[in-house]
């Protein structure tokens, strides 16, 4: 009995010696140096994060500062720490490294967060079991207390190692459509979970969240429509509606696709056409809802998401903390007015219009 006693340890030993201690079970490991910048974040009472998105944001922040400071014997201290291509894991990451906090913080991303290799989609099943683990009560407490126990809670799964340099992912070839849907549901739930960590570590620090959903521009095509919609008749059908729609034929694009995105809600190509010819007919409202769809539907995470807009929502009102929704502002205005400069960013007037409304919750934050 010994024998097998000692057989069956050392086995579960190399089983976990290589499996990283993790509280939250994330399949991809961080490994990078303290940003050159750090000091210039420390000394910032407001900071500026996320992706390219906040990047641009940030350029019109000087002149809010201004107006703010006006009757303070200095001005308020800002640093815009937003990056290209950064997720909300890197952005996590770098905040940890704080030693001195800022007040508050504006969190403008989740138009990047698939631009990096993040998992391993063959490891999907093992990483929503961790996930479901750590959801556990019993099991999260019990990791909380003795973080090694992670080890052997959590399931083995074929880390990422990301360093310094954020690189691109490859174009993923899925072997089924459902590994497709499977690389989207990773990306929503490790998403969730970074957007939830992120609040409960400001929460810890005493310092408020100001976040804004991310804005999607309509006027593009979803990039990828998941293969498991793709038929030689929803090629053609498809090839049909855009001739009609090329032509000025709304309404019979929009007869045409009416029976086909009922029986195929998930094409979000369909969908978006079925939204445009809907737009162009009038149907102003219908419209917008399909645009919507036709965005969530993408098989391809090239930009922001409804759903990342959605947890984003969610997560501000579970924590109390401050929405701009910044996505449904632009909607509330498209068809009407030019709102995006490209295929990311908003026009100027938009930028400026949501940095006032960045500036009045400021003001009640810093008692101006």
């Amino acid at each position: 009995m010994g024998v097998i006693f000692l057989t069956v340890s050392g086995v579960g030993y190399w089983a976990v010696k290589d499996t990283p201690i993790q509280t939250i079970p994330y399949p991809y490991l961080v490994n990078i140096d303290e940003p050159s910048d750090l000091l210039l974040a420390e000394q910032a009472q407001i900071l500026i994060i996320g992706d390219r998105l906040g990047l641009s944001l940030g350029k019109f922040l000087p002149e809010i500062i201004n107006e703010l400071s006006k009757n303070l014997k200095e001005p308020l201290r800002t640093y815009v720490w937003a990056k290209e291509h950064e997720g909300l894991h890197r952005t996590l990451n770098k905040l940890k490294m704080l030693k001195k906090w800022p007040k508050a913080v504006i969190y403008l991303g989740a138009s990047e967060e698939g631009y990096e290799k993040k998992f391993n989609i063959k490891d999907f099943s093992r990483i929503m079991l961790n996930f479901k683990a750590f959801n556990n009560a019993t099991l999260s407490t019990l990791i909380m207390a003795f973080p090694p126990s992670s080890k052997v809670v959590y399931r083995q799964t074929n880390m990422v190692s990301l360093d310094k340099e954020i690189k691109a992912r490859n174009e993923t070839s899925f072997s089924t459509g459902a590994d497709e849907l499977n690389f989207l549901k990773l990306h929503f739930k490790i998403f969730e979970s970074e957007l939830r960590e992120l609040h409960g570590l400001l929460r810890e620090h005493e310092v408020t969240l100001i976040s804004l959903t991310t804005p999607i521009n309509f006027d593009v095509s979803p990039k990828k429509v998941c293969s498991d919609m793709v038929t030689p008749t929803t090629m053609s059908e498809e090839v049909r509606a855009e001739e009609m729609i090329n032509s000025g034929d709304f309404k019979s694009a929009f007869n045409l696709l009416t029976p086909i995105v009922q029986n195929l809600p998930g094409h979000s190509r369909m969908t978006f056409l079925y939204a445009k010819s809907a737009m162009q007919s009038g149907q102003m409202a219908f419209a917008k809802e399909n645009f919507i769809k036709s965005a969530a539907f993408d098989c391809e995470l090239w930009r922001g998401h409804p759903i990342f807009n959605e947890l984003i929502r969610r997560l501000s009102s579970e924590y109390g903390q401050t929405l701009i929704d910044y996505a449904n502002i632009l909607l509330g205005h498209y068809g009407r007015d030019e709102t995006f400069l490209n295929d990311y960013y908003p026009q100027d007037f938009y930028q400026k219009l949501t940095m006032q409304m960045i500036k009045e919750k400021l003001k009640k934050i810093f008692n101006l």
